[in-house]
């Protein structure tokens, strides 16, 4: 949830706050003055900050984990953001391949809930990715 002052700020200088975020902190901040911004062209911008800090400073993740703790409305707002499945499957793809295979050390906890928001987006937007086991074609009849 937004806090109320944060949805009483107009949307003008959102843009340029997100175009700004360079870090964790970063975004956080520019969620709590920003987030209900997130729509029509502001929020391709939005995607993009969010993909500049997971997936270009995924080496700094670990800076995640201590925001997550205590933020439970950033943590809301980037599960959300991770979760959309208007983020492009190329990226949520990168964030996921990242979030199992590159994990700092240490860091499991905010890994697996970066990798759950984005599992989740993908199976709304590709069902079929959640199929554990390939369909078998029932055996041809005896004739």
């Amino acid at each position: 949830m937004i806090p109320a002052a944060a949805a009483d700020k107009p949307c003008n200088d959102a843009g340029k706050a997100f175009d700004a975020v360079t870090s964790w902190g970063a975004l956080q901040k520019a969620v709590a003055d920003y987030g209900h911004c997130d729509k029509g062209p502001t929020g391709e911008i939005v995607t993009e900050a969010v993909l500049r800090v997971v997936i270009g400073g995924w080496p700094k993740v670990g800076e995640a984990g201590p925001i997550l703790d205590k933020d439970a409305a950033f943590k809301k707002w980037l599960e959300r953001k991770l979760s959309s499945t208007d983020l492009p499957n190329q990226d949520s793809s990168e964030i996921r391949d990242l979030a199992k295979g590159s994990c700092p050390k240490g860091q499991a906890k905010v890994c697996e809930q970066i990798l759950s928001a984005v599992e989740s987006g993908r199976a709304l937007s590709a069902p079929e990715m959640l199929q554990l086991t390939p369909t078998e074609a029932p055996p041809a009849k005896k004739p």
